[in-house]
Order: structure tokens, then sequence, then C-alpha cells
């Protein structure tokens, strides 16, 4: 019988992994600089449709702001997720574990966010919002719109609740994972975090840009 010798090049992450589950092969610094970049980007792009992260959880377009607000938003998101997760696990977890996992994994989870941004910008999505407003302002109803301008509304919309989806369960890999944390304990104590933070960001960012219509 002869011995194989280990695979000095074993293969990388398939996309599922990278996509869904990417915290196993990306963490600490490396995590944390990519996910401050894509929470500028979202902050960024969000700013061109004045399309505000109001919340942990939350995504509205609002009236137009400074380019710090935008960006500001999505800081303070992630800090309050991730300090309160960062406690959350503290108390819950039986190993030690580092911040800088934590925090990192945590920036790089609202990458989908930057999705969201982009969806923003079409400009059908934007004149029906814009003629929604208008009319719930001055007539109390619903306009007439364009059965494309309603289409890509909903699209948008869609896209949104999706991305939004996708990042709360990138949230909750980072949190399990990096915690070391498994099962009921690890939702429980997730979904417990997850509405903490979300209040602190609320509290945080209450009415900073007038919001008047949500995605």
């Amino acid at each position: 019988m002869t011995d194989t010798a280990p695979d000095p090049h074993p293969p990388g992450p398939g996309l599922r992994e990278r996509l869904f589950d990417p915290f196993t092969y990306v963490a600490g610094a490396r995590s944390l600089a990519l996910g401050l970049a894509a929470i500028m980007l979202a902050g960024f792009v969000g700013s061109f449709s004045n399309t505000h992260f109001d919340g942990v959880l939350d995504a509205h377009t609002g009236v137009p702001a400074r380019l710090p607000l935008f960006l500001g938003e999505g800081l303070v998101n992630w800090l309050c997720a991730a300090t309160v997760l960062f406690v959350m696990g503290k108390l819950a977890s039986r190993t030690a574990f580092r911040a800088i996992d934590l925090f990192g994994t945590q920036a790089m989870a609202r990458w989908p966010s930057a999705i969201t941004a982009v969806l923003a910008l079409a400009p059908p999505y934007q004149r029906y919002l814009v003629a929604v407003t208008r009319s719930l302002m001055s007539k109390g109803r619903m306009p007439a719109a364009p059965a494309t301008e309603v289409a890509v509304f909903a699209v948008v919309l869609l896209g949104a609740i999706m991305a939004a989806v996708w990042m709360v369960w990138l949230m909750y890999r980072s949190y399990s994972t990096c915690c070391n944390i498994r099962g009921a304990a690890a939702v429980g104590t997730f979904i417990a975090g997850l509405l903490v933070a979300e209040a602190a960001s609320k509290l945080i960012l209450f009415d900073r840009a007038g919001l008047v219509s949500g995605l």
C-alpha cells in the first residue's frame, strides 16, 4: 500500500461558501478592511438616491443630506450590531474569541446593503417614489403611474428585502463562527442581540434625515 501525499494546494472555498459562509476563511483585519469599504460604498452610492441606512436592519429613501450622514449611518449600524453581539457572545460562549474577528466579520456581513443602494438608483423607482410621496401628502391616495414604474418599484423592493435577509444571515454566521456558538443558544442570543442593536441604532439615528418613504 502506498501513502498518498497531502495536497499542498487544497481547493479554496466554493461560490456557496464565499456568498453565504465566508467567515471560516476571512476574518480579522482583512474582513474589517473589506467590510468598512463595503459600508462606505453603500453610503456613498446611497447618497445619490438619498437612500439612508437608518438602522441596523433599515433602509429608507428620504430627503437630501450631506455625504457624512450617509457614511455615518453605516458606521453606527455596524458598531451597534458588533458591540451588542460581542457582549452577547461573551455571555453565551464557553470559549475565548477575538474582538477583531467579530467586529471585522460583522462589518463584512453588511456588504449586501451596497446592493440595495445600487437598486435604489433606478430612475423609474425614483420617479414612482416621488409621485407616491407627493400624492399621499396632498391627496391621501396612491397616484396613477405607468405600469413599468410600478414594476420597477416592486423589483427594487423585492431586491432590497432579499439583500436584507442575506445580510442578516451573514451577521448570524459571523456571530456563530467567531463566538463558537451553535444551535438554539446561537439563534436565541443572536435574535436578542439583533433586536437590542436595532433599537440602539434607531435611537441614535432617529429623524436625522427627515425620512419620507421606505424601501
